[in-house]
Order: C-alpha cells, then structure tokens, then sequence
C-alpha cells in the first residue's frame, strides 16, 4: 500500500464507512457525541459558576451573609474569593497534568465533579446559624476551584483526542459555548432570583451546580478514554477497537481508521525517537518551543484583553456610568450573556469557513474597538453625566464581550490542545492552566483595585495589552486549519508523516511504538 499524505484536509478524502449519512443516523458518532456531552458539562458548570461571583455582588442578603456589607475592605475581600479559585488551580496544575498521563484523562474529569459536589454544599450553607459565612464561601471557592483546574485542563485535550477528524475542529471549538451557556444561565436564574428577599436569592443559584456535578461524576464512568492515550500506554487493541466503534461505525476494514491509527504511531514513533516527552527536551528543542510560545500567548491574549472585568467586576462598570440597583445590573448582565452566547455560536460557524488567524484579527479589531469606545464613553459620562454616554458604554462593554468570544471557543480554548503533540500535551496544559490561573490571580487583585483607585482610567492598560498581543499573534502564531492533530506537527519540527499501514508494529513488552526496517 503507499503511503497516505495528510495535509488540506486530504483526510476528507479518505473512504469513511458511512460517511454519506448525517452523522445522527450514523450510530457511532451518535454515541461518542453523546458521550461528549459529559465533558461539555464540565465547562457549563466553569461557566455558570464564574457568573454567579459578579451578579452575587448585587445581591444585599449575599453581602450580609458572608459579612461583607457595609465593610471598608469588602473589595479587597471579593477579589479574594475570586483569587482564591485560580489560586486552587494554579497550585494543583501540576498534579492533574501527572494523572492525565499516568491514570488517564477522565480520572480528572471525575475529580472535578466531585468537588463541585463538595464545594458547593459548604459554600451554600455560608452564614447558616452562627457559621463564618465569609470564611465557609471561601473554603468552597478554593475546593471548586481546585476542580475546575482539573476540568478546564484536561477537558480541551479529551475533545482534541476523542472525536471524529472531521468534527474535531467544531467540538473543541463547541467547548466554549459550553461556558456561554453556563454564564447565561447563570446571569438569567441570578436575575430571577435577585427579586427574592432572603439568603434563597444567592443559595438557589449556588445549589444549582449540583445536579450537573452529580451527572458529570455518574456518566463519566461509560465515556471512553482517548484512544491515543491508550495506545501510548501500549493498549493499542483498545484504542483500534475505539476508533473501529466510534469513527469508522464498527467497520473493522475502515481506511480512515487504518489511515488514523498508523499516523497516530508513526506520530508517537517520531516523538519516542526524538524524547519529546521529557522536559528537558521540551525547554531546549526550538520546535517545543515554539509550541509552548503559542500556548503562552494564547494565555495573555485570554486573560490581559479586559473581559475579565466584564466577567467579575461588570457592576463597578456599569456604577461608573450612573447604572446601579440589583435588578438593573442582573438585568443588563443576562442581556450581556444573551448576545454573547450569540457572537460565540457565531465565531463557532466561523471556524468551519475561515482560517484562524484571520478569525483572530477580526476578534481582535472588535475587541480594539469596544475598549476604546468604553473609555470615551465612560470619560464622557464622567466629566459631563449625560445619560447617552452610560448607554454608549453599556453597548461597548457588550460589544466588547461578544467580538472577544468570536475567536475565545474556536481558538483560545481548541488552540492551545491543538499545536501540543500527545508526548507533551498534557505538561503543555499544565503550563497553559497554571500561567491562566497566575494571570488570573493577578487581575483578581488590580482589577478592584484599581478600578477604585483610577477607575476608567484602567481601561488604558488593557488597551496596551491587545494592541501587543495583537501584533504577536501575526507573528507567532502558526495556521493550522486543514490538518489532523498529528499533521500539525509539520508546521513546527518539519516532520512529515507518510505513515506506511502494513509496516507500522506495536512492541507490548517495551510499550513504544516502533517502525519495521
């Protein structure tokens, strides 16, 4: 047999068994997809329970319960609740990247439901009876948070392993909208709730997280592992037999599934020969690199473009601009999730059409733009009061959000899974969860800060921030639309797979994969 080329998404071309039919009425896919949903509820819950932190602070009966109203320092105590989750990450990181590769991906995920299970219940019984309430929420955030760690890390690496080649780039790309959705329910039941004069109005949001968490630690006992990884840890059969039953609908003869499996060994045979799994060779080869390059910066495009104000601190900005009462604010923050959810969905059609840096020019020019029409409408408001202005700058902060979330699902959330190969892929999303977390912490504390020091004016560093990373991004960042995850590889250490499907042998004693002479 020759050789099969990868590359401009020649893999469409290879014969699939039932590849004309929808993928519903294609059993496998109908399957594995389902399965996916199990992930996909991991991201939901990250998203839903960002929202709830900034809407809360609307809320006087939350205020009171966790002994925060009326405080000097009230401030300085919420950005703690809110650094506390990323610092929970930050510090566990490292542990979820070496159960990710010794024990499997879904350990992990199993990790995260539990402790949204945990988390949630004391921080719901914060201020009950005579609890410290401030310090019973605190203690939730830090075991949430040490879960969401777990599921934001190795949940983009699941959905680049596990789906079908042809639907890798909408799944991971879906991801995100998982994390819309979530704050859109959020920011809706919030809303509801905010018209309930009791500790109900923040505790029924909070128990929310547990029917989810519940669902997501029960139903991912039936998901299967990720076929690279097993056939890394030398179970090649078990990972032919996942991709014979979810990607070539148990067709044992399916040439897209012979095509997959031999370029994923010739994949990891290149990677065992060249020690691409060891640190060492990942801080001094050019190649790793560069593929850690993109996944930084990623990481700041992410966390330094001023979303994360939006996200947490939306009621300093829209009190900047004369807007303030619970209702109104829960109010503006649905219709904020509302249009978002939309731009995401979009930026998802997008993907499937254009490549992806010009998709992350276009966010980015938005994201310019909204940032610098908040600070003047915000400047206007400020020196002249006019009503028009905080209207203005409401539309900003929503076009702000939703041209940013254009390119976040698609790219900020797939990419970084995307250029790792599988010998690093994990210790490559450690790297890019802890410096998320750190980056994270470190708005958690300027952000109230300076908001109420310098107010608008903040707005100014992250205008720097999008305008350089905007630059870096044209520079740094490589194309890889068209590619199978292992044919990204190409694009960084110039490998070109020609996986050879009769020379291709599996050693179990030795567990590596090795090439016939």
């Amino acid at each position: 047999m020759q050789s099969m080329k990868g590359g401009n998404e020649k893999f469409r071309s290879i014969p699939n068994k039932d590849s004309d039919l929808p993928w519903y009425k294609n059993a496998g896919l109908v399957k594995l997809n389902l399965f996916m949903l199990c992930i996909f509820i991991g991201q939901f819950l990250n998203g839903y329970d960002g929202a709830l932190i900034s809407s809360f602070q609307a809320m006087h009966s939350w205020l009171t319960a966790l002994n925060l109203e009326g405080e000097t320092d009230a401030k300085t105590k919420i950005g703690l609740l809110n650094a506390a989750v990323y610092v929970a990450g930050l510090l566990i990181a490292p542990f979820a990247a070496w159960i990710s590769d010794k024990y499997g991906r879904k350990w992990c995920i199993r990790y995260s439901a539990l402790t949204n299970l945990i988390g949630t219940a004391i921080g719901a019984a914060a201020g009950a009876g005579s609890s410290n309430g401030y310090a019973m929420f605190i203690i939730s955030r830090i075991i949430i948070g040490s879960g969401l760690a777990f599921c934001v890390m190795v949940s983009p690496i699941m959905l680049q392993e596990l789906p079908h080649p042809r639907h890798r780039v909408l799944m991971a790309g879906l991801f995100d909208i998982a994390f819309i959705i979530g704050s859109f329910c959020a920011a809706w039941v919030t809303f509801g709730c905010s018209y309930i004069d009791s500790n109900w109005a923040w505790r029924i949001p909070y128990l929310i997280h547990l029917p989810f968490a519940a669902f997501m630690l029960l139903a991912i006992s039936v998901v299967p592992e990720s076929p690279r990884w097993l056939i890394k840890q030398g179970r090649i059969d078990e990972g032919k037999d996942f991709l014979v039953k979810y990607h070539g609908n148990g067709g044992e003869n399916d040439e897209l599934v012979a095509f997959e499996l031999a370029e994923i060994q010739e994949a990891l045979a290149f990677e065992r020969d060249s020690q691409q799994d060891s640190w060492k060779k990942i801080l001094t080869t050019k190649s790793s690199l560069h593929r850690l390059g993109c996944v930084l910066l990623i990481v700041i495009m992410q966390n330094l473009s001023g979303t994360a104000i939006i996200q947490y601190y939306y009621t300093d900005i829209l009190e900047l601009v004369g807007i303030t009462g619970a209702s109104t604010q829960t109010g503006i923050n649905a219709g904020l999730t509302t249009f978002t959810c939309v731009m995401a969905f979009f930026g998802v059609w997008l993907t499937e059409r254009i490549r992806r840096k010009p998709q992350i020019y276009l966010s980015w020019v938005g994201v310019l733009i909204s940032n610098i029409g908040l600070i003047v409408s915000t400047a206007v408001y400020t020196k002249t009061g006019h009503k028009s202005a905080g209207i203005a700058a409401v539309f900003f902060v929503w076009l702000y959000n939703g041209t940013f979330f254009i390119s976040c699902g698609p790219i900020f959330f797939a990419y970084p899974a995307e250029v790792l190969h599988l010998s690093m892929r994990s210790k490559g999303m450690m790297v890019w969860t802890i410096a998320a977390k750190a980056l994270s912490v470190f708005s958690s504390y300027t952000n109230p800060v300076a908001m109420a020091n310098i107010a608008w004016k903040w707005y100014f560093f992250y205008t720097a921030m999008i305008v350089v990373t905007g630059v870096l991004a044209h520079f740094v960042l490589v194309e890889t639309k068209g590619r199978t995850l292992e044919e990204i590889g190409e694009l960084f250490d110039g490998n070109v797979l020609h996986p050879r499907l009769e020379n291709t042998s599996y050693d179990s004693d030795e567990k590596s994969i090795e090439k016939s002479a």
